[in-house]
C-alpha cells in the first residue's frame, strides 16, 4: 500500500455521493492502491454519507473514512486494512469477512455492524461503540479496545488474543469458546456475561467485575484476578492453576471448592464464604 501523510488535510467532497461516483472514487483508489501511489487518487471521503452503499469486495485499503455514514451499507469482503474510521457511523452496516486490520475505528459508532469472520488485528477500537454488534468468529489479536461499548454483543469464537480492553464494558456479552489469551481486561465489566469454555491464560482481569457470568469450563491458568468481583460467578470445572486470586471476591460464587482454591494463588485478603 502506498505510504500516506499522517497530517494530509482531507479534500471536501460533496457529503452525499451518487452509486456512479462512488464507483469511480473507488475505482481511482484502487489503481492508486495498486501503482503504489504512482497513478489514480485516494479515496479521501471524509464526512461523506455513503448509507446503504454497495461495498462488496471494495480496495478502500489506506483510506480516509473519518467522520464518514456507512450506516447500513454492505461492506462484505472489502478490504479496509490501515482505513481512517475515526467517529464513523455505521450502524448496522456489514462487515462480515472484511479486512479491517491496522483500522482506526477510535470514537466510531457501530453498534448492531456485523463483523462475523472479520479480520481486526491490531484495529484501533478504542472506544468505539459496539453494542450489541456481531463478532462472531472474528480475530481482533491485539486490538485496542480500551473503554469500548460492547455490551450485548456476540463475540462467540472470536480470537481476542493480547487485546487491550481496559475498563471495557461487556455485560451480557456472548464469549461463549472467545479466546483472550494474554488479553488485558483490568477493570472491564463483564456482569452476566457468557464466558463458557472461554480460553483466558495469563488474562489480566484485576478489578474486573464479574459478577453473575458464566465462566462454566474456561480456562483461568496464570490469570490476574487481583480483587476481581465474582459474586454468584458461576465457576464450575474451572481451570484456576497459578492464578491470582489475592483479594478477589469470592462470597456467594457458584461451583467454588477448595480444589480450585488449592491450585491457585491465594492469601487472607481472598474473600470466600464461611
Amino acid at each position: 500500500m502506498p505510504t500516506t501523510d499522517p497530517d494530509e488535510r482531507p479534500v471536501s467532497l460533496p457529503t452525499s455521493l451518487s452509486p456512479s461516483r462512488i464507483r469511480e472514487v473507488l475505482d481511482q483508489h484502487r489503481l492508486w492502491v495498486e501503482s503504489d501511489g504512482a497513478e489514480g487518487q485516494r479515496a479521501v471521503l471524509a464526512g461523506a454519507n455513503l448509507g446503504r452503499a454497495e461495498l462488496q469486495n471494495a480496495c478502500l485499503c489506506g483510506a480516509d473514512l473519518r467522520e464518514a455514514t456507512l450506516s447500513g451499507a454492505r461492506c462484505q469482503g472489502a478490504d479496509f486494512r490501515e482505513t481512517i474510521l475515526q467517529r464513523a457511523r455505521a450502524y448496522e452496516a456489514n462487515f462480515r469477512g472484511a479486512n479491517l486490520s491496522g483500522a482506526d475505528l477510535n470514537g466510531a459508532s457501530l453498534q448492531r455492524a456485523v463483523f462475523q469472520g472479520a479480520a481486526l488485528v491490531g484495529a484501533d477500537m478504542a472506544p468505539a461503540d459496539l453494542e450489541l454488534a456481531d463478532l462472531g468468529e472474528a480475530d481482533l489479536s491485539g486490538a485496542q479496545l480500551a473503554g469500548a461499548n460492547l455490551e450485548g454483543a456476540n463475540l462467540r469464537d472470536a480470537i481476542l488474543c493480547r487485546v487491550d480492553a481496559r475498563r471495557a464494558r461487556m455485560k451480557e456479552a456472548n464469549l461463549l469458546s472467545a479466546n483472550l489469551e494474554e488479553a488485558n481486561l483490568r477493570g472491564a465489566d463483564l456482569r452476566s456475561a457468557n464466558l463458557q469454555s472461554t480460553v483466558l491464560r495469563k488474562a489480566v482481569l484485576q478489578s474486573a467485575r464479574l459478577q453473575e457470568a458464566d465462566l462454566v469450563q474456561s480456562d483461568l491458568s496464570g490469570a490476574n484476578l487481583l480483587k476481581a468481583k465474582m459474586q454468584k460467578t458461576d465457576l464450575y470445572k474451572v481451570n484456576f492453576e497459578g492464578a491470582d486470586l489475592r483479594g478477589t471476591d469470592l462470597r456467594q460464587a457458584v461451583g467454588f471448592s477448595q480444589k480450585h482454591l488449592d491450585l491457585a494463588v491465594t492469601d487472607k485478603t481472598t474473600k470466600i464464604r464461611d
